[in-house]
């Protein structure tokens, strides 16, 4: 009896001491998957850097009908590991489903404690359309280290208006907008909401960015709170060649050193404000953008979004590209952009892709509440090879999905049945076939009174 109550004691006390300390150590893998073999060496090596939570690859390096056919078999061997290695494990699973009488891929991020028992589900389906009873909304877990995690999937950050400290992120997402795209926007959340998260695209620790060490595996201390030092939010991948044939553009005047310039989309207005002391290569032209409404975000969401930006195109603005250039020579001693958005229902983000380097001291963002609006201000000094910077808003109250999406069994999204119905092209032609039957109608009517 005496040996029991040691051993109580003794888990209570390692509990307590967990609990009270201030940081706590995340995992991720350096690789985006793994077979069963190589995830239990990962989680074996992360036990031995003494790594509280660890995110695990998609535990198959093979198709996506082997992965769903290996569920139960996945969440047996992963419960095992964390078990064994005594430690969080969050892993991306994909399994089948039967739901309104047809199969369906539903996609499950589980949270595993360190004695192997799930204390976290998350699932959606695949197919967004699909009205399968499944768990909606992000779900939470506590940990023995004292820490409340937010469980979600990459969407969640944009879909969500997300106000905890600490998130694990699991599992696979595209982005048909640029700015919102992996790693460029998990930089900017975490420094915006100074939220820690630990995702299979990198550890952030809320302003100070991306963090951790190692090679077949990335680990980093994390504060509890979130606070740390801060570093700009900066991305140095090449742009996406984005759609911008809906944004109000004016051309930057690179002659003009010192441009003060507002650009309005509808009811949405952007200050500008640019200083430069040296002009770029020949054929390349900065735009201000400004833009305000609904953008497809990817299957089948649709999100509302305000933004103001500064990039550079060569060409055409309607569809900005500039192609393999990574300087652009032109150092723009200040920039500064300023917009006012809703104080509700709504979330800022600053944007920043350059090739170079930037410290705090040439980085700023500011919000403030003025006027029952959100005034919101970022700024840049001294940068050069900037390929886009701006303010990335998001308007939660104008989001919907799509009620028809049609996918195949390969690659998902496919095809769009409800944008191409509303695009452009389908419009203008269903216009021009009315006109023409009106001027029928009318004929064959008067035809008809004649004869009778």
């Amino acid at each position: 009896m005496g040996c029991l109550i040691n051993t109580v004691i003794v888990f209570l006390l390692v509990g307590l001491t967990k609990s009270s300390t201030h940081t706590y150590r995340a995992g991720i893998a350096s690789s985006t998957q793994c077979s069963f073999d190589a995830c239990a060496q990962l989680v074996q090596n992360a036990a031995k850097a003494n790594v509280d939570i660890l995110v695990l690859p998609v535990p198959e390096d093979i198709s996506r009908s082997v992965q769903t056919d290996h569920f139960d078999e996945a969440v047996k061997v992963i419960s095992g590991l964390a078990k064994d290695n005594k430690m969080y494990i969050v892993s991306h699973l994909l399994e089948k489903v039967r739901c309104q009488e047809k199969t369906e891929i539903i996609r499950s991020n589980l949270a595993f404690d360190r004695e192997g028992s799930v204390v976290s589900i998350y699932r959606k389906p695949l197919d967004p359309t699909a009205t399968c009873n499944v768990t909606a909304t992000e779900t939470t877990f506590v940990t023995d280290f004292g820490v409340t995690f937010g469980l979600l999937m990459p969407e969640d950050l944009v879909l969500s208006n997300l106000q905890g400290k600490n998130y694990v992120v699991a599992g696979e997402w595209g982005s048909e907008i640029p700015a919102l795209a992996a790693p460029q926007f998990f930089k900017s959340w975490a420094f915006t909401t100074n939220a820690n998260m630990v995702s299979s695209s990198g550890i952030f620790s809320g302003k100070a960015g991306e963090t951790g060490h190692g090679t077949d595996f990335v680990v980093a201390e994390l504060k509890k709170d979130g606070k740390d030092a801060i570093n700009t939010p900066i991305a140095t991948t090449t742009p996406d060649v984005q759609d911008l044939s809906q944004y109000t553009i004016k051309p930057l005047d690179l002659t003009n050193q010192d441009v003060r310039e507002t650009v309005c989309h509808g009811q949405f207005c952007c200050q500008f404000h640019v200083k430069t002391s040296a002009s770029g290569p020949k054929g390349l032209n900065f735009g201000l953008a400004a833009f305000e409404g609904v953008r497809h975000y990817g299957g089948g969401q649709n999100i509302g979004t305000q933004e103001c930006a500064i990039l550079p195109c060569v060409g055409s603005f309607k569809t900005c590209d500039i192609g393999s250039m990574n300087s652009t020579n032109i150092i723009f001693d200040e920039i500064s952009i300023t917009a006012n958005f809703k104080p509700e229902e709504s979330a800022q983000f600053p944007i920043i892709l350059s090739t170079d380097t930037l410290s705090n001291s040439q980085f700023q963002f500011d919000s403030k509440h003025e006027n029952s609006t959100n005034q919101v201000t970022v700024k840049l000094y001294d940068a050069q090879n900037l390929l886009n910077f701006g303010i990335f808003g998001r308007d939660f109250s104008k989001d919907y999905v799509e009620n028809t999406v049609i996918y195949d069994n390969n690659d998902g999204l496919t095809y769009k049945i409800y944008e191409y119905i509303n695009s452009d092209e389908v419009l203008e032609f269903c216009d021009y076939v009315w006109i023409r039957l009106r001027v029928l109608i009318f004929v064959v009517s008067i035809y008809v009174l004649e004869m009778m």
